[in-house]
């Protein structure tokens, strides 16, 4: 497996701002077969209550962090990445309730331990190297009794999509790469449960519904173009994976009228029992 999902370089280029991840954002608002928001799923899981201390571990760009200021919860976000503390940040400008955007590494976190009741740690854990020492630094963090939620993807989300990426780069004389989901998926559950031992899996199926080839190519280009061995400095890759993306995109519009792309979220829920060993 490819180290470009935890490697330095290539992070700083994905997430130097906000850019990217919002490209994509955007396509899972706007393109999603689950009308229901992601938030009115996950919140739940970790029941978050107003006067509580949250840690928003690789927090991004704080997606969630004004709707739980607006509950009363006091939120800490860590991010690796100052351009995503800065969108973090300004999400919640002019909020009364505290909260703070610092960054940080996960593997090595900033904080007192069992200091949050609650801790969220959202599509993260397969850019970090060392996941076991991350998962430890949550655990430490946590109060006992406290709960937190660790999501990322099931493990055939975009499947669809990278089917038609290998072909292309494979055609282009291309070694594609499958990064991500290789490194943290739905199947890890033994993984988290060997620091949190009552870690629970819940799932919730989706797709993406994409109604035109521009729609996909701009999703495929905010990250998966880049799944390739040895990808090419100058990144002349993507003005050649391009046009071969859309004659074989086009073609299943075509023909179905849509480009279905399964993309199902496992949401690990845990908990740190007031008394342990």
């Amino acid at each position: 497996m490819s180290e470009q999902a935890t490697d330095a370089d290539y992070l700083r280029y994905q997430y130097k701002d906000a850019e990217k991840l919002r490209i994509r954002q955007e396509a899972h608002r706007l393109y999603s077969e689950e009308t229901e928001p992601l938030a009115t799923w996950l919140l739940p899981l970790l029941a978050p209550a107003a006067g509580q201390l949250l840690l928003d571990v690789g927090c991004g760009p704080g997606m969630y962090h004004a709707e739980l200021a607006r509950m009363g919860v006091q939120v800490i976000g860590l991010d690796a990445s100052y351009g995503m503390l800065v969108k973090a940040r300004q999400r919640t400008a002019g909020f009364r309730t505290q909260t703070l955007a610092v960054q940080a590494d996960a593997e090595h976190l900033p904080v007192p331990a069992a200091c949050c009741d609650r801790l969220m740690a959202n599509h993260m854990l397969y850019h970090v190297p060392d996941q076991l020492a991350a998962l430890r630094e949550m655990h430490r963090a946590l109060k006992p009794g406290g709960r937190a939620i660790i999501t990322t993807n099931m493990a055939d989300a975009y499947a669809a999509l990278y089917e038609l990426h290998a072909d292309a780069a494979r055609e282009l004389g291309y070694d594609p790469l499958y990064t991500i989901n290789d490194a943290f998926n739905s199947n890890h559950l033994e993984r988290v449960q060997s620091v949190f031992p009552d870690a629970t899996l819940h799932v919730r199926h989706d797709a993406f519904l994409f109604p035109d080839t521009d729609a996909v190519l701009r999703f495929y280009a905010s990250m998966m173009i880049d799944a390739l061995a040895d990808r090419p400095a100058d990144n002349h890759h993507r003005q050649e994976l391009l046009p071969a993306m859309r004659e074989r995109v086009d073609a299943i519009i075509r023909r179905d009228g849509v480009l279905r792309v399964p993309k199902g979220v496992a949401c690990f829920v845990v908990g740190k029992s007031k008394i342990e060993d």
